[in-house]
């Protein structure tokens, strides 16, 4: 249960509550300005260099708004049947049984089309969307591109389409996180590095077919994830400023005048952090030596006042009380005033005889 306090609410008109509030909006504006100014890359290019173009042969997705001539005969083969796409379910680690024709037609469809058409007709698809509403997306073109991590040869089951090579990429998107795509194409990668873990990542495009939402199961924590998978012809290398880029390392002064510039931030925030705190016990101190002593000392002529008042002192008090109580039980009651005083029969002769 709260019990109510007796201190009073504080003085907000008073100049130092108004000091403290001002100290509290300055540094809550400078936590805000710090969040805003670590937000940006470049805040950092201090520790990381900035970024640098990557040499190397590259291909890069055309101008938007270029037209493109497709041949009709080509539109149509880039659809894919609705019929191979009926049996495909979604949340299943690996492939099932009824899905394994499908997945290889669609693989040798994308096999055998134009690039340049596939890439004219490739729609972009949010991660979050994607993920939300496979069906929707099921069977269409998507152009995606993001940070390779892992490339390496893909197991290849028996089919009837003449898929013999199989290569699988783990390509990470801005809006994906920590999740990837899954990307699986025929056509061997040139110009790109292979391997469990590629470090650094390096930027690519995929043009693919979307085929499912797959499920997988992490080896570090053994949890299945989920992720979307594409079927695709091939992946290529980015180098259009849209595209993340390796950084390269700042040199020594620049890593020297940037950690002086954080030091003296922390020094200052520090000298400011005392001074506050040192002002405001100051002003306690001051408080309890001077406004405590005049919130509790008496009225103006309230001891003038009591000089004309008649004193006694302690001992001739009680002394006084004590002879008064002697005097008391010293004296004769009533009862036995009236005893003594009355005429007795003894002093009368005869009176016994009367009185009997």
């Amino acid at each position: 249960m709260l019990t109510p306090t007796d201190s009073p609410p504080p003085d907000y008109l008073g100049r130092r509550f108004q000091l403290r509030m001002i100290s509290m909006i300055v540094l809550l504006v400078i936590v805000l300005a710090a969040m805003d100014r670590a937000r940006k890359p470049e805040s950092w290019y201090w520790l990381t260099g900035p970024p640098s173009q990557e040499s190397g042969s590259a291909t890069t997705s055309p101008p938007t708004g270029q037209v493109v001539n497709i041949d009709p005969a080509v539109f149509l083969r880039v659809a894919i049947p609705d019929e191979d796409l009926v049996g495909i379910a979604d949340d299943s680690v690996g492939l099932r049984s009824n899905e394994s024709a499908p997945y290889h037609r669609i693989l040798a469809r994308a096999r055998e089309l134009p690039h340049s058409a596939m890439e004219a007709l490739a729609g972009d698809a949010d991660y979050s969307v994607l993920m939300k509403r496979p069906d929707h997306f099921r069977g269409q073109l998507l152009r995606v591109s993001g940070d390779l991590r892992r490339l390496m040869r893909y197991p290849v089951r028996e089919n009837t389409e003449g898929i013999d090579e199989l290569y699988e990429a783990l390509v990470f998107t801005a809006d994906s996180g920590t999740t990837p795509y899954r990307i699986r194409f025929t056509t061997p990668p040139v110009g790109l590095p292979t391997g469990r873990e590629i470090r650094p990542a390096v930027p690519v495009q995929v043009i693919g077919y979307f085929f499912k939402r797959d499920q997988y199961i992490v080896e570090a924590d053994l949890r299945v994830h989920s992720a979307p998978m594409l079927l695709s012809q091939r992946i290529d290398r980015r180098t259009d400023a849209a595209g993340p880029r390796p950084l390269s390392p700042t040199s020594e002064s620049d890593r020297l005048r940037w950690a002086i510039s954080l030091l003296a931030v922390v020094f200052g925030a520090t000298i400011l952090t005392v001074v506050w705190t040192w002002r405001t016990r100051k002003g306690d101190r001051h408080f309890a030596a001077s406004g405590l002593k005049r919130a509790t000392a008496a009225p103006d002529g309230a001891i003038e006042a009591l000089a004309d008042i008649e004193t006694t002192a302690p001992d001739d008090f009680l002394r006084h009380l004590g002879s008064g109580n002697s005097e008391d039980s010293s004296a004769p009651s009533e009862d036995h005033l009236d005893a003594s005083t009355d005429p007795g029969a003894e002093d009368i002769p005869g009176a016994a005889g009367q009185k009997s």
